[in-house]
C-alpha cells in the first residue's frame, strides 16, 4: 500500500512523516456558516530535483514561479487510506524546502446558500391568488400555504345590525403566505448537488413546519408623501338590486347606485351628522379628486398602484340554506378584480333543543310551490302532530308545558304523509325569511399603472349576487386608500419568488433553524453527502466505540473543566418580537418564548449570555375574531403602530396540523364552507384531534419546548470535563472519523476511553494532529453524563 503526497497526481518527495493538523472542531459543526472557511494547515516539502520541478524551482530567483498561477489540488494517503484531499498554495520558500497551505475548500453548498437570496431557491409553487386556489392549498402537496391571519389593529366596536355582529367576509387580504421550511432547507443542498441525510428533516414534526413568506417590499414613503391620500364617505346611500343583482357605486346612475364608492379626502370633513371624520383623512398632492362627479386618482406621475378598501354594508338577505344566505355576496372592482364571497347563515338549528311555550321559524329548504307539510314531536314517549302547513316557512309554538324532542318533518304523498328526506331547520321564532346583515370586508384590487394623462376612475365598482329588489345600504364608515408596494392583489399570478421576498440569504435561513432544533452540520466533501440532525441524535448515530486499550500514555492526559468557558446563566430566545407579543412582553416583565438555564457550576463567568434566533420572532393566536368560526385560532401577526403597507409580517416559524374541525354550528367561509379550518400556530394547548405542542424554548401549557434540544448539552457543559490525549489509530481508522457510514466509529460516534485515572464516556471535539507513521492521533473529547454505552 502507498504512503504519498500527491499535487496534480504526481508524487512528491517527503522529508520524514507529515504532521497533519487537521483542525478538525465539533463546535464548528453547530454553526453552517463555518463551512465557508473550510480548514487549512501547513505542510513542509524538501527541495529535491522532483519537488523542485514541481513547484516551478520557486526559491531560485530564475525559478518559473507558476505554481500559484492555477489551482493546485494535492492528495494524502497513506497506507491506502485518504487522509487529505484538498488544494495547495506556496507560501514560502527557501533553502530549508517548500512551505505549503493546504485547504479542503469550503463545499459549494456554504459559497452558494452564503450569497444566494432565499426567493431564488427552486420551486415549482405557482397559483392565482384567489380564494378557491388559497382553500386548496391546505389540503395538497404544496409547499406554500396560505393561512389565515388577524392583523393587529386597534378594538373597534361592532357595527352589526340586530342580534348579530357584523359578518367579516374573508378576502385575500385576510391571508399570508407560509414557506415549508424542509423543501427550502433540502434545496440549499441539493440545488449545489449535495445528498442530504437527516432523519430529522425527513420526520412528519419537521415537515409540517412553515415560515412566514414577505411580497415585494419597497420604499413607499416618497409616493406616499407625494401622492397618497385617505378617502371616506360623507354619508349613508341606500339602493335596491336590478334586474341583475346588482347596486353600483356609480354617480352618473339615476337608479340602482349608492354613488362614488368614497367621497372625500379632504382634512376637516364631516359627515351628514355634522362630526368630523378625523384627523386620518388627507390628500397629498391633490391626487384624489372629483371630476365630474365622479371620484378619480390622477398621479402626479406614472405609478403601479393598487386601492386598498375597507367597506362595510348593510344587505337585506333571504334564508337559502343551512349554511348560506342569499343577498349581496359578491364584489367588482373594476380593475378586472371579481370577488365573490358567502353569506353565511349563522342562525342556529335548534331541532335538539326544544323548549316549552316557545315560538319557532320552521323553514324547509328543498321547498317546492304547492307542497303541504306535517311537523311532529315526541312528547309524554308518543308521537304527536305539531302543526300542518304549506309553503317554505311557518310559524309554530310548543305548549307550555311538557317535554318535546325528536321533531319530524313530513311531506304529503299520495293520500299518505312520507318522512321529508330533505334538508330542513327550526329556527328561533323571532326570526324572519327574510332580514338584514351587516358585512366588513378589507380587499386590495390589482395594481394598475396610472399617470396624470391616464387616471384611475371608480364608477365601474358593483355589488352583486343579490335577488331583484333587495337593498343594499352602504355606511359612511367605508375608505379607501392607494397602495403603492408590491404586494399583490386579487387573482394576480404568484410563483414562489414572490411570496419569499425577505431580504434574507439562504445561509441565514439554515442558521436560524439550527438555532431552533441544535442542529449539527457535517459535509462530507469526497461523496458530497451532508449530514443533519439535532446535536443528541448526532451523537450516538455512529457505531459506538470501545478504545479503552487505544490510549497512549507516553503522552500527557489532561482534564479540563468546561464550565469556566460559559456564563452563569443563558437563555434561548427568538428574535425581537413586534405587536401583541411585544406588547404582552412589556406588561408581563417576561419575554415570550425565552428559556433559561442556570449553571450550578460557580466556576463560570458572571452575567448572562443571550442566545436569540437571528431571523424568527414568536406569534400569538387569537379565537374570537371570525364570527362564522369564533373557536378557529388564528395567527395574530403584524404591529398595529407600524405602517406596513406591503402587508408583510416579522419573519415567524409555525405548524400547520392540517384541518382542524370546528364545533357543531360553525363553519370557514366561501369558498371551503365546510366544518373546519387550517391550524397553524407556534404553540397549541391541544384538544381532541390535536396533542398540544410548542414552538417556545420553555415548556407551555403542558408541551415540552425547544430546551430539549438544548438541555443535555447544557448539564454537559456545566458538569463535565474536557479531556485531551493521545490515541494509536491506524490511518484506515482516522479517515473513517471523517466518512460516516463506513460502519467504523465516526465523529457521530460515542466512545469509551481509559484516562488512566477511569473510564468515561465521551464525545470526540477535535483532533489537534495526526501523525500517520506513528498513528498516532491527539484528540480532545467531551465527557458525557451517562456512564455506558448503548
Amino acid at each position: 500500500m502507498s504512503s504519498e503526497i500527491r499535487i496534480d497526481d504526481q508524487p512528491c518527495d517527503l522529508n520524514g512523516t507529515p504532521q497533519l493538523r487537521p483542525g478538525f472542531d465539533a463546535a464548528a459543526l453547530a454553526d453552517p456558516a463555518t463551512a465557508r472557511e473550510g480548514s487549512s494547515m501547513e505542510l513542509l516539502l524538501p527541495r529535491s530535483p522532483r519537488n523542485d520541478r514541481l513547484l516551478g524551482d520557486a526559491y531560485a530567483p530564475q525559478g518559473t514561479r507558476t505554481f500559484n498561477l492555477t489551482t493546485r489540488r494535492v492528495d494524502i494517503e497513506w497506507k491506502g487510506a485518504l487522509l487529505f484531499s484538498g488544494t495547495a498554495r506556496l507560501l514560502s520558500c527557501g533553502p530549508e524546502g517548500y512551505r505549503l497551505e493546504l485547504r479542503d475548500g469550503a463545499p459549494q453548498w456554504a459559497r452558494s446558500a452564503a450569497l444566494g437570496m432565499l426567493r431564488t431557491l427552486p420551486g415549482s409553487f405557482r397559483m392565482q391568488l384567489t380564494p378557491v386556489d388559497i382553500c386548496a392549498g391546505w389540503s395538497d402537496s404544496s409547499a406554500v400555504k396560505f393561512f389565515p391571519v388577524v392583523r393587529d389593529d386597534y378594538p373597534k366596536q361592532s357595527s352589526g345590525t340586530g342580534l348579530y355582529p357584523a359578518e367579516r367576509l374573508l378576502s385575500v387580504d385576510d391571508y399570508h403566505p407560509f414557506l415549508q421550511l424542509a423543501p427550502m432547507v433540502e434545496a440549499i443542498f441539493t440545488g449545489a448537488g449535495y445528498t442530504v441525510e437527516s432523519r430529522f428533516l425527513e420526520s412528519e414534526f419537521f415537515r409540517s413546519l412553515y415560515m412566514s413568506g414577505a411580497y415585494t417590499s419597497h420604499d413607499t414613503s416618497l409616493l406616499q408623501k407625494r401622492m397618497g391620500f385617505f378617502a371616506r364617505r360623507l354619508s349613508t346611500a341606500r339602493a335596491q338590486a336590478d334586474s341583475l343583482g346588482r347596486v353600483y357605486a356609480d354617480p352618473y346612475r339615476t337608479q340602482y347606485s349608492v354613488g362614488n364608492i368614497v367621497e372625500t379626502a379632504q382634512p376637516q370633513s364631516v359627515d351628514e351628522d355634522g362630526e368630523p371624520l378625523g384627523e386620518q383623512l388627507f390628500n397629498n398632492g391633490g391626487c384624489f379628486r372629483q371630476e365630474d362627479g365622479g371620484i378619480v386618482f390622477r398621479p402626479l406621475s406614472e405609478v403601479t398602484v393598487g386601492f386598498e378598501y375597507f367597506l362595510r354594508y348593510t344587505t337585506e338577505h333571504r334564508i337559502l340554506d343551512r349554511n348560506r344566505l342569499t343577498g349581496f355576496d359578491s364584489l367588482y372592482l373594476g380593475t378586472g378584480s371579481r370577488l365573490q364571497f358567502s353569506l353565511a347563515n349563522r342562525f342556529v338549528d335548534r331541532r335538539n333543543n326544544l323548549s316549552p311555550n316557545y315560538e319557532y321559524l320552521v323553514v324547509v329548504f328543498g321547498h317546492k310551490e304547492g307542497a303541504e307539510y306535517r311537523l311532529t314531536y315526541v312528547t309524554g314517549g308518543k308521537s304527536q302532530t305539531w302543526c300542518e302547513f304549506s309553503g317554505r316557512t311557518a310559524k309554530v309554538s310548543t305548549p307550555p308545558t311538557g317535554s318535546f324532542s325528536n321533531p319530524m318533518l313530513m311531506r304529503r304523498g299520495l293520500n299518505v304523509w312520507i318522512e321529508y328526506t330533505l334538508d330542513w331547520a327550526l329556527y328561533d321564532g323571532y326570526l324572519e325569511e327574510r332580514g338584514t346583515t351587516t358585512v366588513e370586508l378589507r380587499v386590495s384590487s390589482t395594481p394598475v399603472t396610472a399617470s396624470p394623462t391616464s387616471p384611475v376612475r371608480f364608477d365601474t365598482i358593483f355589488f352583486q349576487g343579490a335577488e331583484p329588489g333587495m337593498t343594499l345600504t352602504l355606511d359612511k364608515e367605508c375608505s379607501m386608500r392607494p397602495l403603492f408596494s408590491g404586494r399583490p392583489g386579487y387573482d394576480e399570478l404568484l410563483e414562489f419568488g414572490d411570496v419569499a421576498r425577505h431580504e434574507v440569504r439562504q445561509m441565514e435561513l439554515l442558521q436560524a433553524v439550527g438555532h431552533l432544533f441544535n442542529l449539527r452540520f457535517f459535509t462530507e466533501e469526497p461523496s458530497r453527502r451532508v449530514w443533519i440532525e439535532p446535536a443528541d441524535d448526532f451523537y450516538g448515530a455512529g457505531p459506538d466505540a470501545d478504545w479503552r486499550s487505544r490510549t497512549d500514555f507516553s503522552e500527557p492526559v489532561e482534564f479540563e473543566e468546561l464550565s469556566p468557558g460559559f456564563r452563569e446563566r443563558r437563555t434561548w430566545c427568538y428574535a425581537a418580537a413586534e405587536g401583541a407579543v411585544a406588547r404582552a412582553d412589556e406588561e408581563s416583565g417576561e419575554e415570550f418564548g425565552a428559556w433559561s438555564y442556570e449553571m450550578t457550576s460557580r466556576a463560570t463567568k458572571m452575567g448572562e449570555e443571550r442566545l436569540r434566533n437571528p431571523l424568527f420572532a414568536p406569534v400569538f393566536s387569537v379565537k374570537g375574531y371570525y364570527a362564522n368560526a369564533v373557536s378557529a385560532s388564528l395567527l395574530q401577526v403584524g404591529d398595529r403602530d407600524a405602517e406596513v403597507p406591503d402587508g408583510n409580517i416579522a419573519p415567524t416559524v409555525v405548524r400547520y396540523c392540517g384541518l382542524h374541525s370546528l364545533p357543531e354550528g360553525e363553519r370557514w367561509g366561501f369558498p371551503y364552507e365546510q366544518a373546519e379550518y387550517p391550524l397553524a400556530a407556534f404553540n397549541h394547548a391541544g384538544d381532541d384531534e390535536t396533542e398540544p405542542f410548542t414552538l417556545t424554548f420553555g415548556d407551555l401549557e403542558g408541551a415540552e419546548g425547544l430546551r430539549s434540544r438544548y438541555l443535555a448539552q447544557s448539564e454537559i457543559e456545566d458538569l463535565r470535563q474536557r479531556i485531551t490525549l493521545t490515541l494509536r489509530l491506524e490511518p484506515h481508522e482516522y479517515a473513517a472519523l471523517f466518512t460516516p457510514g463506513t460502519g467504523m466509529p465516526d465523529i457521530r460516534s460515542r466512545f469509551r476511553l481509559d484516562t488512566g485515572a477511569g473510564e468515561v464516556v465521551a464525545i470526540l471535539e477535535a483532533v489537534e494532529r495526526y501523525d500517520p507513521e506513528r498513528s498516532s492521533a491527539r484528540c480532545r473529547f467531551i465527557r458525557l453524563m451517562e456512564d455506558g454505552l448503548r
